[in-house]
């Protein structure tokens, strides 16, 4: 099952991608998410990176989160896979590619799955709509440029 969320913002793909390479960017899209602990975060978007958080799965219950990045290709795309956390499988895929009017397109794209699927999917999809919202709420704020939500939910299948 894939989770994906879409919007166009205002400004190029490479703005886009600055962004997320900054600190600037890593910092305020993991604070975003709230009561993340950050015990280790990468020093760049390129393969082999590591971030390790701590991340609430329950009330007053955190869980260590190991992601590593699994491909790059600058100004367009960046991939992170979940080592060790709260989920069976957890790929996510961020993608900016450039509109013909100067805007551009931010799609998340996580491939996921998580224990229990048939009942967790209806808990996990709220929890992620309510993040990626603010991500790309967060993201048009810091790059002072309107943005738009074009898709947020699950989707069985991905087109590119």
């Amino acid at each position: 099952m894939y989770f994906i969320c879409k919007s166009e913002f205002f400004t190029s793909a490479k703005n886009l991608f600055a962004f997320h390479e900054s600190p600037e960017g890593f910092t305020s899209l993991v604070a975003a998410v709230g009561g993340v602990d950050v015990l280790q975060r990468p020093i760049s978007l390129q393969i082999g990176e590591v971030a390790i958080l701590r991340v609430p799965v329950f009330p007053g219950i955190k869980l260590k989160w190991i992601a590593k990045h699994t491909a790059y290709e600058s100004g367009k795309l960046f991939e992170d896979t979940q080592v060790k956390g709260p989920f069976l499988r957890f790929v996510h895929r961020h993608i900016m590619r450039d509109l013909p009017n100067g805007h551009s397109i931010l799609e998340d794209r996580i491939d996921l799955q998580a224990p229990f699927w048939f009942v967790s999917r209806f808990i996990v999809l709220p929890i992620l709509k309510r993040q990626f919202t603010q991500r790309h709420r967060i993201t048009a704020q810091a790059l002072d440029c309107p943005h738009h939500l074009m898709f947020c939910g699950y989707s069985s299948t991905v087109v590119d």
